[in-house]
């Protein structure tokens, strides 16, 4: 069997293939030992193909560097450098897809989140993929660079070179880093919530928070990508953590006077006939609380007409919140209606 054809004609090693095999069947031998559905047997399995993986690519790439070498090639780096820093970025990777399976493991365990909302569930494993996932790369990429040759100061000066740069050049950059991180540390808003910057004239369904910007979902359905380093500067209303929506009706209406002799219908009798009908209503949908209870009142007049207040409180279901507000305008006007009241028609 030949790996290259011309002038090489070299045969392909052996034992590169052969660790690879060996890693993947004894990591699926100690996971099925271990109880299936475990923690440690998904892992274990997980690795399998990563570990085998770089096995088979870092020794045949280490024995081919030396090859191409020892046949005249000018290559950088040693054979032994070129291998370690294969099985460096194999096992990064292995440590990034152990990372996946444990945090969405994690995601699922109610232990390790009691009373814990599941948006701030979600805010909090993303900051923690993302921390994990930079600070491996950042590593990782350190101890390939030094495993291909890369002198310390090269790394010294390209660091001092990097912090300058962010220093002189990168102000928004670092400030819109800094703030996404007080974004997942104090939490004002996480993924779901329907926020709003008044402001800034900005409102929508947020996303996905990154490390440099936040996308919202406006009302018209458009992504919008807002940078991290205006919610800093910003007030921010989070409308999904209120307690309660508020349901507010005002109407002005007239009570014009009974026919004579009808004593028992004075505009006061209808007034507050009206007032107990939907107090009545009230009571009778569940979807309204009764704490804080609900009020129905006259509150004043206005253009000589009576203002109706009907006020009330419910879940934080916006469709919900509309049906319940439209059926409650309806019931006003027929209760006005049947007591002998107008809608006033605005002058």
């Amino acid at each position: 069997m030949r790996l290259l054809d011309g002038p090489l004609h070299l045969p392909v090693p052996l034992s590169a293939p052969l660790l690879a095999v060996a890693a993947w069947l004894g990591l699926d031998q100690l996971a099925s030992r271990l109880p299936k559905g475990s923690l440690g047997a998904l892992l274990l399995r997980r690795a399998r193909l990563s570990l085998a993986l770089t096995l088979l690519v870092a020794g045949l790439a280490g024995w081919l560097h030396g090859r191409l070498r020892a046949s005249g090639w000018e290559l950088p780096g040693d054979p032994a450098g070129v291998r370690d820093a294969l099985l460096t970025l194999g096992l990064i990777w292995t440590l990034l897809r152990l990372k996946t399976t444990l945090l969405s493991r994690l995601g699922r365990e109610e232990d390790w989140w009691p009373g814990r909302d599941p948006r701030e569930r979600a805010s909090a494993l993303d900051l923690i993929d993302k921390t994990v996932t930079g600070l491996v790369a950042l590593l990782g990429g350190l101890v390939v660079l030094k495993l291909l040759g890369v002198s310390a100061a090269v790394l010294l000066t390209a660091s001092g070179l990097g912090a300058a740069a962010l220093g002189f050049g990168a102000r928004t950059l670092v400030e819109n880093l800094l703030s996404g991180l007080m974004i997942y540390i104090n939490r004002p808003f996480a993924v779901g919530d329907q926020i709003e910057l008044p402001t800034q004239r900005f409102a929508g369904r947020v996303q996905a928070i990154g490390l440099f910007s936040t996308e919202l979902l406006t009302p018209d359905g458009e992504p919008l990508y807002l940078p991290n380093g205006l919610f800093i500067h910003s007030a921010v209303v989070n409308t999904s953590r209120r307690p309660h929506r508020r349901l507010l009706v005002e109407i002005d209406l007239t009570l014009p006077a009974a026919p004579s002799g009808e004593a028992a219908a004075t505009p006061r009798s209808r007034a507050e006939a009206i007032v107990e009908a939907l107090r009545q209503w009230l009571a009778r949908q569940p979807q309204v609380r009764q704490e804080p209870p609900p009020r129905v009142a006259f509150t004043g007049l206005h253009d000589g007409a009576l203002r109706l207040r009907v006020e009330g409180a419910m879940g934080t279901d916006l469709d919900a919140f509309h049906a319940l507000r439209q059926d409650l305008l309806l019931e006003v006007a027929e209760q006005v209606a049947l007591h002998g009241g107008a809608l006033a028609v605005p002058r």
